[in-house]
């Protein structure tokens, strides 16, 4: 070579180079020596197991709880179905999400909600599986062979957040959606007809439609034109051959900003967001290694590797558009997750179900690297070390914690290991024991690149297997707790007494889970009211009650006359005019015998029998402006801790109750006056205890008030030393 001009540096160069490509042609050939027929067999054959492998999974979740989600999603398919239009307890809702309602409509013409409910899951389950084929296409693209490809394929339906399959919520068609958008851009970007644009802007469409943080995909489209120009040098150019998808963009995302309430519940959310940049960044890093986990761990170094070498470097204008176009998919996905933690919600978990999409697309970024022979071997080794030192100075326990992992199924199997392990922290430190393995298997896998790659990429798929798999095992759990914490064996128990419309009445501090198990089961619960001291559950519609003087049920003046489910998680409710039809946990079904109104609100006294440490007693007479006289009794206990119980009457009136451990003491208040009547109470901070997340201090039975004409013996203006007895 010398002899022919070259010199000698560039000599050795070459010389690199080749053995660089023999190792990645032996890498390739391990892989690619796969027919057309076996490659649609084997791709049939993921889709298939993927599909069986959910609905089965499926089958271990009896219940929603991913609320109000989950809730909100059922509630507009069965509007579609019964009326055509997204309704929500009969009030339009401008729900931009509206893809899988459509789609699961009919499901809910079933009479059964059961039944209707798992043949949306099998939907679910189906087209989430279906995301393999848009995988394999997008790595086909960029020339990679079938072994590769379908590997590529196999990641995508692996992934831990494929449990969201078996949840009803956008997801399921969501993820599918967003993997054909972008096998779509792939081929606009580079060969830019308008039949390819044409079909960009239809899954564009589509997949905004099913999930509306998805909506960025027209900016990041923007965004992967002015990459492709910079790389190419031709910036004007790119921008004008995509002239017809960019136009097309212009005119919703116009009409969205100018109306931003056609994005519903998401419509005000940006202007009430205080961004913390410092916490955003954070959130944003958080995600990233939450999805470097679901990603399987091993292959990333080499697909942060393999995604600079695609724009650097590439070999193709279609490595150009993939790298182009991943950036900022990537940093759309992030960001907003970003603002949702450290602005919207301000909650300690991780949001890796907006990221979750990326992950097919960390596969083949893998596999342009595996391809080129797994070069730059000491940024790989940079890069799985730096990995390795995150797994030991951030460790997932911490977000497993009070419900942070409701939104990451890869935190769902950290707990189920917790969990198996019966020591908190446990399956956190067994996962970043494997990540840690993980790492070093990848610096190993980076010596031996014919072997190497389909090991690491079988690795990464076991990895996510064994994730799914914990995944899925905590959900049941979850999901079963749930079951049996708020439903009967008859689910649908309401609908069951065929009473029409029915309303739910919630109680102060009810539960919103409970709340929205019962309203998902039941379609007869079709209003929700919300009485004194009561929280929303949701954002869609509810009345807000007023009490009238004899106790009559209020809502915009108007008398509610309905059939009631009436909550009383934490306070005791009484009704005149309507009798008990059932009972199940805190809730209990009312049948109008007349009009409802409330005689007794007890706010404090929890459905088990235990007191809160704080509350107060309200009773309405059955005509305005009537007296009450008489007793309101009940037996106090104190099962564990000694202390005392001051109640107040509303003219001045105290009485202290002293509680020795284990006593009980039966004990009364003097009910006196004309009109509303309300007692409060309050105990000494030596009685209070936990238990859960509640504050408690003793056992109390259920108040009842008994009618007494000669209990008003004093001027009700005089302090009453009998006011407790």
């Amino acid at each position: 070579r010398v002899s022919r001009g070259v010199p000698p540096a560039e000599s050795i160069g070459l010389r690199l180079h080749s053995r660089l490509l023999k190792r990645a042609g032996s890498a390739a050939d391990l892989l690619a020596g796969v027919s057309v027929r076996t490659t649609r067999l084997a791709l049939t054959g993921l889709v298939a197991g993927s599909f069986l492998a959910r609905l089965f999974a499926a089958f271990f979740r009896p219940t929603p709880d991913l609320f109000p989600d989950e809730y909100v999603y059922a509630e507009l398919g069965r509007s579609f179905a019964a009326t055509g239009q997204p309704l929500v307890r009969h009030s339009a809702s401008h729900f931009p999400g509206l893809l899988e309602p459509l789609l699961t409509a009919p499901a809910w013409l079933i009479g059964d909600v059961g039944t209707a409910y798992r043949f949306v899951q099998g939907f679910g389950s189906l087209t989430m599986s279906l995301a393999a084929i848009p995988a394999f296409l997008i790595a086909r693209r960029l020339g990679l062979g079938r072994g590769l490809s379908l590997g590529v394929a196999a990641l995508a339906v692996a992934a831990p957040d494929l449990v969201f399959a078996s949840f009803i919520s956008s997801e399921a068609i969501a993820y599918p959606l967003l993997l054909a958008a972008v096998a779509a851009a792939l081929v606009a970007l580079t060969k830019p007809t308008r039949r390819s644009q044409l079909a960009f802007v239809a899954f564009t469409g589509l997949t905004a439609l099913a999930r509306i943080q998805l909506a960025v995909l027209p900016v990041v489209f923007l965004l992967a034109c002015v990459l492709v120009g910079l790389r190419e040098r031709r910036v004007k150019k790119a921008l004008r051959e995509q002239l017809l998808p960019l136009l097309l963009f212009a005119v919703p995302l116009t009409v969205l900003a100018a109306v931003p309430s056609l994005l519903g519940p998401y419509g005000g959310g940006a202007g009430a967001v205080h961004l913390r940049p410092l916490g955003l960044l954070r959130w944003m890093v958080l995600d990233l290694m939450s999805l470097a986990y679901s990603s399987g761990w091993i292959i990333v170094p080499g697909a942060l590797v393999g995604i600079w070498l695609a724009y650097a470097r590439p070999r193709s204008r279609e490595e150009t558009a993939f790298a182009a176009l991943t950036l900022p998919l990537a940093g759309a996905l992030l960001l907003p997750a970003g603002m949702i933690q450290s602005g919207l919600l301000s909650t300690d978990g991780i949001q890796e179900r907006y990221v979750f999409y990326l992950i097919p697309l960390v596969g083949t970024a893998f596999a342009l690297y595996a391809r080129r022979g797994w070069p730059h071997r000491l940024v790989h080794l940079l890069l799985a070390a730096g990995l390795l030192v995150l797994t030991v100075r951030v460790p997932l326990s911490s977000f497993t914690a009070l419900g942070g992992a409701s939104g990451s199924p890869l935190l769902f199997a950290v707990s189920w290991l917790s969990l198996k392990a019966g020591q908190a922290g446990t399956g956190s430190l067994v996962v970043a024991s494997v990540a840690g393995l993980l790492s070093v298997g990848a610096i190993a896998c980076s010596r031996r690149p014919r072997l190497g790659t389909p090991l690491a990429l079988g690795l990464a798929i076991c990895a996510l297997g064994a994730a799914s798999a914990g995944a899925v095992a905590y959900d049941a759990r979850s999901t079963t707790g749930a079951r049996d914490t708020f439903l009967p064996q008859d689910k649908s128990w309401i609908d069951r007494f065929h009473l029409g419309h029915v309303a739910l009445l919630q109680g102060f501090a009810g539960l919103k889970t409970d709340a929205l198990e019962q309203l998902f089961w039941n379609r007869s619960v079709d209003r929700v009211l919300l009485l004194p001291g009561a929280g929303r559950f949701d954002a869609f519609a509810y009345g807000r009650v007023h009490i009238g003087p004899d106790g009559s049920l209020l809502v915009g003046g108007k008398a509610v006359r309905e059939p009631l489910l009436v909550d009383g998680y934490a306070a005791t409710i009484r009704l005149r005019g309507a009798r008990p039809l059932a009972k199940h946990g805190s809730h209990v079904l009312w049948q109008p015998t007349g009009t409802p109104q409330i005689s007794l609100y007890a706010v404090g006294h929890y459905h088990d029998n235990w007191l809160s440490d704080a509350g107060a007693f309200y009773l309405w007479p059955p005509m305005p402006g009537g007296g009450l006289s008489g007793w309101l009794k009940r037996t106090l206990t104190a099962p564990r801790l000694t202390g005392s119980i001051t109640f107040k009457g509303p003219h001045g009136e105290q009485g202290v109750l002293q509680l020795d451990s284990g006593e009980s003491r039966w004990v009364r208040m003097r009910v006196c006056g004309r009109g509303p009547w309300y007692a409060t109470f309050h105990a000494s901070p030596s009685l209070r205890s936990l238990l859960g997340l509640r504050l408690v201090t003793v056992h109390a039975t259920a108040p009842t008030f008994q009618r007494d004409p000669h209990a008003c013996t004093a001027g009700l203006s005089q302090p009453n030393p009998s006011f407790l007895s």
